[in-house]
């Protein structure tokens, strides 16, 4: 499957989009575009109702933080075309399909990772980083980790102890190494791996709205019954420990090199592992005023 997100032109090192559509990519009627950090997206369908459906979609997916305008599919960086045909679901991405399936709950679920992807992937001037994100006393507390690591958990066990929800999938750092927010219903698990979207105002959240400074980096991971008090590490092992969750490596690796630089210059960078959420939450927010009030070093 063709996908122009590698095509790319020597000088901008942008996806190449025309008025030309590739031979063979399915045309669409109907559309919207929408832009989140830089990142234009069209949303195509021949069927006003997957439009009205997708369109609500981009609003919880992006938290509100997202502008809706009209145009051409060419003035989008990317697009994602959507149909119900013979009972399947359909996906397309830049004209081409690429997946189907008869459940419509999953469908809109996979079309709402694929479009938060496609902006991090994509995003300009910030870097994404898979990592829970939470504001704390004007800092933030930054936790990387893959899908199923637990950061979901941490980062709602955190907000329901006053701390400001910013993300729990994708940590944003502008240019200047602060932390923007990227909110989204939290993703949380149960013991079955079952997923429930659950809005941060059901756990007391205040919703993070301006950037702040990175106090504090934290790489964990759960092991049962642990009971150890993080080590703070060097900036050096910090950044490749993030290399890994960060999205935008791929695209802009110089750039994403000097923010994360930045960031672990400026802030504590720690490592261990948890056992009880609830009870590392308290500990952690504790661990962070403690730490983030000692002098730096480097």
């Amino acid at each position: 499957m063709l996908d122009l997100q590698y095509i790319y032109s020597s000088n901008d090192q942008k996806p190449l989009m025309s008025d030309e559509r590739i031979v063979g990519a399915r045309e669409f009627d109907n559309r919207f575009l929408f832009r989140s950090y830089g990142v234009t997206i069209a949303v195509e369908s021949t069927q006003p109702e997957m439009l009205r459906k997708a369109s609500e979609l981009v609003h919880r997916a992006f938290g509100g933080l997202v502008e809706f305008f009209e145009g051409k599919a060419s003035d989008a960086i990317y697009s994602f075309g959507i149909v119900e045909e013979d009972g399947l679901f359909r996906l397309y991405e830049n004209g081409f399909e690429r997946t189907a399936g008869p459940s419509e709950s999953n469908f809109f679920k996979f079309l709402n990772s694929a479009l938060r992807i496609k902006v991090a992937e994509l995003a300009e001037g910030h870097i994404f980083v898979h990592a829970g994100a939470v504001g704390w006393k004007g800092k933030a507390l930054v936790i990387p980790g893959v899908s199923h690591s637990g950061k979901s958990t941490l980062t709602a066990e955190l907000i329901r102890n006053g701390a400001i929800y910013y993300s729990d999938e994708y940590a944003v750092l502008g240019a200047d190494g602060r932390l923007l927010p990227f909110p989204r219903y939290l993703s949380i698990r149960d013991r079955s791996g079952r997923e429930t979207e659950i809005p941060p105002s059901a756990f007391g959240a205040s919703q993070g709205e301006e950037p702040i400074p990175v106090g504090m980096v934290l790489l964990t991971r759960f092991e049962e019954g642990a009971n150890i008090i993080p080590e703070v590490i060097s900036p050096g092992e910090g950044i490749m420990e993030i290399i890994p969750n960060t999205v935008t490596m791929r695209k802009d690796p110089a750039f994403s090199l000097k923010v994360l630089d930045l960031v672990a210059r400026r802030a504590i960078m720690a490592r261990g592992p948890r056992g009880d959420v609830k009870s590392f939450a308290k500990f952690l927010l504790e661990f962070f005023d403690i730490n983030t009030k000692l002098p730096k070093v480097t």
